[in-house]
């Protein structure tokens, strides 16, 4: 067989390897399923065997779920579904065998790989933080359906059920554990011998069939109608809320779940395979597994052949950036030097990088020598002497050009020939920062985005000068960071921040216009943004903002943007965001203290700062139309993406989409602003957008690509308009 192999070992244990022979990942396909079959077969055929354990040959994972490509076969309704009911059999075949199965973990088990461990009578997962579990579906814009929606709530109750499927939470084994969800979490040492001495207390509580502790309120779930339909209406309110009803894989989680405790399991089964047939051809979950698919195809560069190992970082900058930086440096198990001008300058850095840390403690995420491990990997240091022996160097200084060319040429002069400078500007043209330094060629950016250890994105921004290995170094680290990486060309803003300050531009002018700060953050999160713009300039900061704008202003005025002074004005009089307790909101001082030392941090945002009308025109708020602030934010978004795809910055549409999501917040669900027009229509985009030239001015003008893909009848990804 390619996919699986049973041993019989002795004391009539039975050991079905998952060991896919033609790829490097257990996945669940058709081929897989019919090998299950046989093997299941087998076993209910020998009376010998007392008991079954499933576990993987590969040394880094155990069953990754799906494999998609065979979903992306559904081309009509009932194929996915055809597919699903299969799963079911097979999976409730493991389920009905009259011995124990036990599921043996190590690496990651997910989706799928989750719910053929669910049919198992019991789990028991390495203590390694390669192993994982969880539900990652509704990410992808599907729901768990080989199952897991009914074996879940079953296994460990509706409440905690609900959250991992309708979040797309992963857990390690751990955080598994503790919500039973797994039986036992040995070392990651003999996994096998764990399980064989664990088969007679697994075969006592087998016999007894023993009931799951659930809670009180669980119990009360399980039984009582009227309080199951009180608990899943509130539930389905919460989450439409949430998301404004634009993802509806966690709404379907609930009804499957639902309709499972009310009219049984086979019930709950029927609704799932039939949910997960409509899922599949939906547009926001081709558009999201497209999006999947383009991260997945970034981790594989020809640069990467050429990268040089780095065995030490440092990091020019201690605050948010820097120590962000420092920290998905020791998280990738590289070492790094985190320099500020003082060490009270430092320790507000220190302080984060060691919250973050220790918050993985309480989240079951890790444990005190790991936390002490990890923190012990920065070194904060006052002064440079160090950073000789450093192989990659990042600047995270302020964004002023000036400064960032006085700072490489400081590490030309310290630092060895090899050595790579990496600037972490939002905006500068790299070209410009290097244009004074002594080896252009080392020279590139990797513009990381806050709060750099739960943002996704890397953008890595090349010159025409930057050597291949620079490059493929950079894309490696960004990867071992657990990055998802674009490479982009470089010019003013490169990608992201080019496409995105149009949209903040806009929203700035409807200001001035007489429009409500909280109407356009509404508009925006209805559209699908995680924030509005004006929320998002508050949490990037009005005076960078300003930089930015000033910085790309030569390139925007010659196409009808003119300058957001208000911007300019509002940091004048320190009234920056977040960070200064007031911008276009409001935000209460929450001060904290933690080993002695003392940081004020704002938290918490009121209605919004009313005095922050004038500096954009006292003019009296008026209502606005939701569909064309929409279509003026986003519009000019999506324009701007095209209009980078046609200068060359980024190589093709998959990484503009990706880039635009992962780093911007655009709707994942639309699938990126390329998804978006194809969505739309391009035709469809470019007339909208001559309209609005013809209101507004030239800015609105659309891309010549689009205006040729439009008359063509072309699209980005070969999709149709919905």
């Amino acid at each position: 067989m390619e996919y699986l192999e049973l041993e019989k070992l002795g004391d009539g244990l039975a050991v079905l390897h998952l060991a896919n022979r033609i790829g490097r990942m257990n996945m669940l396909s058709a081929s897989m399923l019919t090998e299950l079959e046989y093997a299941l077969g087998a076993v209910r055929n020998d009376p010998a065997i007392r008991a079954l354990v499933f576990i993987s040959d590969k040394e880094d994972n155990f069953l990754v779920g799906v494999d998609l490509k065979e979903l992306e076969r559904a081309k009509e309704p009932g194929q996915a579904r055809d597919f699903i009911l299969r799963i079911h059999e097979v999976f409730n075949a493991i389920g009905a065998l009259p011995i124990p199965t036990v599921a043996a973990i190590h690496g990651p088990c997910l989706g799928g790989g989750l719910e053929l461990a669910l049919a198992c009578h019991f789990r028991v997962a390495t203590d390694d933080p390669g192993t994982t579990l969880g539900f990652p579906e509704v990410t992808l814009g599907l729901i768990p359906g080989a199952g897991g929606t009914q074996r879940l709530t079953r296994l460990i109750g509706v409440r905690k059920a609900l959250l991992l499927m309708t979040k797309g939470t992963i857990l390690n084994a751990a955080q598994a554990r503790a919500i039973g969800l797994v039986d036992l979490a040995p070392y990651p040492y003999q996994l096998l011998e764990t399980v064989r001495s664990s088969l007679p207390h697994f075969e006592k509580r087998f016999r007894k069939r023993r009931k799951n502790r659930f809670t009180l309120t669980d119990r009360v779930l399980q039984v009582a109608g009227p309080a199951r339909s009180v608990f899943f209406a509130n539930a389905r309110r919460r989450i439409k809320k949430a998301a404004f009803g634009n993802y509806p894989a966690p709404v379907k989680v609930l009804e499957c779940a639902e309709k499972g405790l009310e009219k049984g399991f086979s019930a709950g089964l029927a609704a799932e395979a039939r949910t997960f047939d409509d899922l599949v051809l939906s547009s926001e979950s081709r558009a999201m597994r497209r999006l999947f698919f383009s991260a997945k195809a970034s981790r594989k560069s020809p640069y990467t052949e050429k990268a040089r190992p780095v065995g030490l970082i440092g990091v020019l900058g201690g605050g948010l950036m820097g120590s962000g930086i420092a920290t998905v440096s020791a998280q990738a198990g590289i070492p790094s030097l985190m320099k500020d001008r003082s060490w009270p300058g430092l320790a507000p850095g220190l302080q984060r990088i060691w919250t973050h840390f220790d918050r993985q403690i309480k989240t079951r995420m890790g444990n005190p020598v790991e936390r002490d491990m990890l923190f012990g990997m920065v070194t904060p240091v006052v002064d440079l002497e160090l950073f000789s022996r450093a192989d990659l160097i990042i600047e995270a200084v302020f964004e002023e050009k000036i400064l960032k060319r006085r700072v490489l040429q400081e590490m030309e002069a310290l630092t060895r020939n090899d050595c790579i400078f990496a600037s972490n500007t939002s905006a500068i043209p790299i070209t410009e920062i290097a244009s004074a330094a002594a080896r252009p060629e080392n020279v590139i950016g990797m513009h990381y985005f806050s709060p750099v250890p739960q943002m996704p994105l890397l953008e890595i921004v090349v010159t025409k000068h930057t050597a291949d290995w620079v490059i493929g170094t950079a894309i490696a680290t960004g990867q071992k960071q657990n990055k998802t990486v674009i490479v982009v060309r470089d010019g003013p803003g490169f990608y992201t921040t080019r496409t995105l300050m149009p949209f903040l531009h806009e929203a700035c002018t409807l200001l001035g216009e007489g429009a409500d700060v909280k109407e356009i953050d509404r508009v925006a999160r209805e559209f699908g943004f995680p924030v509005g713009p004006f929320k998002l300039l508050d949490e990037i900061g009005i005076d960078v903002a300003w930089h930015i704008a000033e910085e790309l202003h030569g390139m925007f005025s010659t196409r009808g943007f003119f300058p957001a002074t208000g911007l300019e004005n509002m940091t004048d009089d320190d009234c920056l965001g977040r960070k200064s307790g007031k911008g276009f909101y409001r935000y209460i001082r929450m001060p904290w203290e933690k080993r002695g030392m003392r940081i004020p941090a704002f938290k918490e945002f009121r209605p919004t700062h009313e005095g922050v009308y004038r500096y954009f025109g006292e003019r009296k708020r008026r209502a606005v139309n939701p569909l064309e602030v929409r279509d003026r934010l986003v519009l000019l978004m999506a324009n701007e993406a095209a209009l980078c795809l046609q200068d060359g910055i980024i190589a093709n549409p998959k990484d503009g989409d990706l880039g635009a999501v992962l780093g911007l917040g655009f709707p994942a669900f639309l699938g990126g602003p390329f998804g978006y027009l194809d969505r739309i229509g391009i035709q469809r985009a470019v007339t909208k957008l001559e309209l609005l030239t013809g209101r507004f001015g030239a800015r609105f003008t659309p891309a010549p690509i689009l205006v040729e893909m439009a008359g063509k009848g072309k699209s980005f990804h070969g999709s149709t308009p919905a």
